[in-house]
């Protein structure tokens, strides 16, 4: 009989929900800021890093291409730059708001910056 085991029996709270581990409560800023990272840090392999950045100078150049050698009616110049303003604010505020993307944030600014300049 000094060999038994004892029996441990978990009885549910009064709420109904039960779970033998404790329920992680997700803060909503940190997925957010998380989201951000991830969505802004550059690729871990090679290829992935090279397509990203060759890309981040490419369209630019072809948009910015376009732009000048292209007739286009003032109202698409006039949303163009709307979109260009909006693009703007956000990423003032993501530097603000996450400062661990401010490096990588950067980077990419200035590759496009050099891709606009590139289609001019």
């Amino acid at each position: 009989m000094a060999d038994e085991q004892k029996i441990v029996v978990e009885v549910p709270s009064s709420s109904g929900q039960y779970s033998p581990f404790p329920i992680p409560h997700s803060n909503k800023l940190e997925e957010f800021k998380k989201g951000w990272i991830n969505a802004i840090a550059l690729p871990d392999n090679l290829p992935d890093l090279a397509y990203s950045l060759v890309s981040s100078v490419a369209i630019p150049a072809m948009f910015s291409s376009c732009w000048v050698s292209l007739p286009m009616p003032g109202f698409i110049r006039l949303g163009a730059l709307s979109v260009l303003a909006i693009a703007g604010i956000v990423i003032l505020y993501l530097r603000q708001t996450v400062p661990e993307v401010k490096d990588v944030l950067l980077l990419r600014i200035g590759l496009v910056a050099v891709g606009v300049l590139l289609g001019i």
